[in-house]
């Protein structure tokens, strides 16, 4: 892999001041892009051309969830974008509220790819009522499990916010948002499922295009209600918040819509809500699920829990950082789809006992993901400063954070991506959650994040440097998580229905 590096890195002029000359580096980064593709096909694997039918599948599924997720990123960064003009405390209000849901987001997501994992293996054994029933026990899991956060939302606002800044006009901006907010994660919780339910039937277009109009409708009620544009009152941060809250409200019911009306074949019927009262069901899907909603509760609340370091740091630290986490989800979202899309294809080879086509097809991708992610941080680097541009109303020291951050981050994109395809793409594929939950809390709980309140309280160190040690996680993780893909522990049949 270094050697394959190699020429990729002579393409890239070495002299900084080049770097920002970006007429010529343009037409760089397109070359080496080329180069990366030309060369994963010759070099990942061990056979001449990779399998087409699987470039084609993948492509087919990658493509329309790496969109929405994208969109949806973006969606945080024009939210962030919108508000900054408002100033650096409206910024951090809203990245906070944007966290707090993240939090939720992430334990709803838990049960969504609890459900996929089946979902894939089910599909791979022709087994449709498994889909349907499965379905049902993760919409009623989710909505169990956020309702809770829900009630605690909408009458202790001050508390919750306040655990995370002492600051009184950050704490009242940030309860106001997520009072507004709190009850379309309930939305959320339905929504996930189903359009779990369509990608794994190998329809990743609806979901896509059924949030491209979301974000569309967030972006417009944005744009009137935050400054308050053709007689609509102007609400600043809770202006944001009520774009979020219709917008999600609609995508909901267009996707109940959607499958009542087009794939009416996926509507659970009697027999299925029958078949979920069943204690071997919920024992399968919650022994998938349980490692996946503790590895994955307890790394959002770990992202929390370094949003409070940075607040302590103050609020320019923690502006800087909502900015630069809705970029980081921007660039992200980018292999979201193809992780996702490897997950369920290799699912449903694992389903129908095809394990060999298995390993040689995740091999493809976790070596050609990373790379990718290698040039996309050159890009940043190159673009930084019209990036950080982008942030608004933010002084001198505060964006001169803001560019520092981000050409560390940058960088650091390619062993997130490594992470990201490995456990969310190959090893979950094949149940092999309880290995990815040590390494999720691992990572975090006994490496990153005491580096990073030592840094924080210990140190004193400024932002940059408390940013590197927050990477070390990631670099823990990718270390684990390339031991258990090659240990091929992942490569299982979980298909045990008659």
């Amino acid at each position: 892999m270094v050697s394959f590096c190699l020429p990729l890195l002579k393409t890239v002029n070495p002299e900084m001041s080049d770097l920002y000359r970006l007429n010529d580096n343009r037409c760089k980064v397109s070359g080496i892009i080329e180069t990366i593709i030309v060369n994963m096909i010759k070099q990942i694997s061990d056979h001449r051309s990779p399998t087409r039918e699987f470039l084609r599948n993948l492509w087919q599924l990658a493509l329309p969830i790496s969109l929405q997720s994208m969109m949806f990123s973006l969606l945080g960064l024009i939210d962030i974008f919108m508000v900054s003009l408002l100033g650096e405390t409206e910024v951090a209000a809203v990245g906070m509220g944007n966290r707090i849901f993240f939090f939720n987001l992430i334990v709803i997501a838990a049960f969504g790819s609890g459900m996929s994992i089946l979902a894939a293996q089910y599909i791979g054994a022709h087994n449709m009522d498994g889909v349907r029933r499965i379905l049902v026990q993760t919409i009623v899991a989710a909505l169990v499990t956020t309702t809770p956060f829900v009630i605690g939302y909408l009458f202790f606002p001050d508390v919750v916010m306040g655990l995370i800044s002492d600051d009184p006009t950050l704490t009242s901006l940030g309860s106001s948002y997520l009072v507004i907010t709190a009850p379309s994660f309930l939305f959320v919780a339905v929504t996930v499922p189903l359009e779990t339910l369509l990608r794994t039937n190998n329809d990743a277009k609806t979901p896509t295009r059924i949030g491209f109009i979301t974000i569309l409708l967030n972006v417009l009620f944005n744009y009137l209600l935050i400054y308050g544009h053709f007689g609509f009152p102007a609400l600043g941060v809770a202006g944001s918040a009520w774009g979020t809250f219709i917008s999600r409200f609609v995508q909901v019911g267009l996707l109940v819509y959607y499958i009542r009306a087009v794939r009416p074949i996926l509507q659970p019927v009697r027999d299925d809500l029958l078949q979920c009262r069943q204690r071997r069901h919920w024992a399968k899907y919650i022994g998938i699920c349980l490692p996946m909603l503790l590895q994955d509760g307890l790394w959002s609340f770990g992202l929390v829990l370094y949003n409070l370091m940075f607040a302590q740091m103050g609020v320019a630290e923690l502006a800087v950082m909502s900015a630069i986490s809705s970029v980081e989800s921007v660039l992200i979202s980018l292999f979201i789809g193809f992780a996702i899309g490897t997950s369920i294809i290799l699912g449903k080879q694992l389903g129908a006992g095809e394990f060999d086509q298995a390993w040689k097809q995740s091999r493809l991708f976790l070596l050609a993901a990373p790379l990718i992610a290698l040039v996309i941080g050159f890009i940043t680097l190159i673009f930084n400063s019209q990036i950080v541009r982008l942030f608004g109303e933010f002084d001198g020291e505060t964006l001169k954070m803001a560019s520092q951050v981000l050409m560390i981050a940058g960088f650091g994109l390619s062993v997130r991506v490594i992470n990201l395809t490995g456990i969310v793409g190959i090893l979950r594929s094949g149940g092999d959650v309880k290995a990815t939950a040590v390494i999720n809390i691992v990572g975090m709980w006994v490496v990153g994040l005491p580096l990073t309140w030592a840094a924080v309280n210990y140190w004193h160190w400024p932002l940059y440097l408390v940013f590197i040690c927050t990477l070390m996680e990631e670099i823990t993780k990718a270390v684990l998580v390339l031991y258990r893909v090659l240990a091929r522990y992942w490569l299982k049949n979980l298909n045990t229905d008659p």
